[in-house]
């Protein structure tokens, strides 16, 4: 990806224009609207406890922020920096959404196998994006820019 790869730039800017805001805003709508979805998704044996829904609103809300810097800032920035940075933050957000399913696993005695069909999508889900903004970062370093014309430019 550091030569002129338009192809590849196509896909991560579909991607992270269209599917990752798609996918934040099915964690926005989980938190608000059905967190008992939320808990029971990945801790069948949890129950949902009204007195932490604080805890649902502040998801929801970073799901919210994360679909809306997901959708615009690959719209209205053609720097590639900003877009690496965007996407490191959000690999952060994946690595610890990874951890907390790996924790949550664990705590039930579930990791070795009898995993649920919400498993394999949320923790599927989690390791896809990791790995999609993995590959981003580490194979667009060199490049300066996304222009508007079908290929990227190369940092001299």
């Amino acid at each position: 990806m550091s030569t002129t790869d338009s192809t590849t730039f196509k896909f991560y800017a579909f991607f992270f224009k269209w599917i990752d805001p798609i996918i934040a805003l099915g964690g926005a709508y989980l938190n608000f609207i059905d967190p008992i979805g939320a808990v029971t998704s990945l801790a069948p044996n949890s129950k949902y406890d009204p007195d932490q829904v604080f805890l649902f609103h502040q998801s929801g809300g970073l799901a919210l922020a994360v679909a809306f810097l997901s959708a615009t800032i690959p719209r209205y920035s053609k720097d590639i920096t900003v877009w690496r940075i965007l996407q490191f933050s959000l690999l952060l957000s994946d690595l610890a959404g990874i951890s907390g399913v790996g924790f949550a696993m664990a705590r039930q005695g579930r990791l070795g196998g009898s995993w649920t069909s919400d498993d394999w999508g949320c923790g599927g889900s989690y390791v896809f994006l990791t790995l999609v903004r993995l590959h981003f970062l580490v194979f667009s370093r060199g490049i300066s820019g996304i222009s508007d014309s079908p290929t990227v430019r190369k940092q001299s």
